[in-house]
């Protein structure tokens, strides 16, 4: 009988401790990214565990309300086929790497309240020439926005209409923005020199995952960055979950 208790303990060490052990070491991975961006809530979702050396087949990730470089997005959906991870041994110390992937699809909300909001909380230049008390308006045709340029003893309202548009993948730029200047009529350098304070308008470099991000689409008081080809949620995965 003893023999026979020694034996089924010894399965259960085979079989399910390393099982929770990887079942831990993904929940350190959903866990740096709650850390470091702050969601909401957060879903991912994996097709099965990975390797030892971090390779997962299949990774989902939603992130609601999450926080990048000062600017909260209303969601951000990621979408990867054979993503390579660093060791799942180092996620424990807060140390993840997403080193590649074959495929990455995504799509990034932002909602119009939350660009002002992030506006107001960043300053836009120098003591000496910065903006200030400025706002954007999100409609489907583009961006309006306006605000105050201080430079040197002027006090410039200055008002922007825009198309929008993706650079390098992660950074969403005015697009050709039409300028009006209330009065004054001041040399193209001055205004070129107000408009490039605020570009880009989102970057997204900071977030830590190979996004590649093409189109832009607009609605009242939203934008929607996305790949082309537009994230799936997997079905009948291994999920883990984070609510605020």
């Amino acid at each position: 009988m003893m023999k026979r208790k020694i034996i089924l303990a010894l399965v259960v060490m085979i079989f399910v401790v390393p099982c929770a052990a990887f079942a831990d070491e993904v929940n350190d991975l959903l866990n740096f990214y709650v850390k470091k961006f702050t969601p909401e809530k957060a879903t991912l979702v994996i097709s099965e565990k990975p390797d030892a050396t971090g390779l997962f087949s299949d990774v989902y990730m939603d992130l609601k309300g999450v926080v990048i470089d000062k600017l909260r997005l209303s969601s951000l959906v990621v979408n990867m086929r054979g993503v390579q991870f660093n060791a799942p041994s180092e996620w424990a110390k807060g140390k993840v790497e997403c080193k590649d992937a074959i495929s990455v699809l995504a799509t990034a909300t932002l909602l119009e309240r939350d660009i002002n909001k992030s506006i107001e909380d960043k300053s836009f230049g120098s003591s000496g020439e910065h903006w200030h008390n400025m706002s954007m308006k999100i409609t489907p045709k583009g961006l309006a926005g306006k605000g105050y340029y201080k430079y040197s003893f002027l006090d410039i309202l200055i008002e922007i209409d825009s198309r929008l548009k993706i650079v390098k993948a992660k950074e969403l730029w005015l697009d050709e923005p039409y300028v009006k200047v209330n009065k004054l009529d001041l040399p193209d350098y001055v205004t070129k020199k107000a408009l490039s304070r605020i570009q880009p308008l989102v970057d997204l470099r900071k977030f830590p995952l190979p996004l590649s991000l093409h189109k832009v689409e607009l609605r009242n008081g939203q934008a929607t960055l996305s790949s082309r080809t537009l994230p799936k949620p997997l079905k009948g995965g291994i999920t883990y979950t984070y609510t605020k």
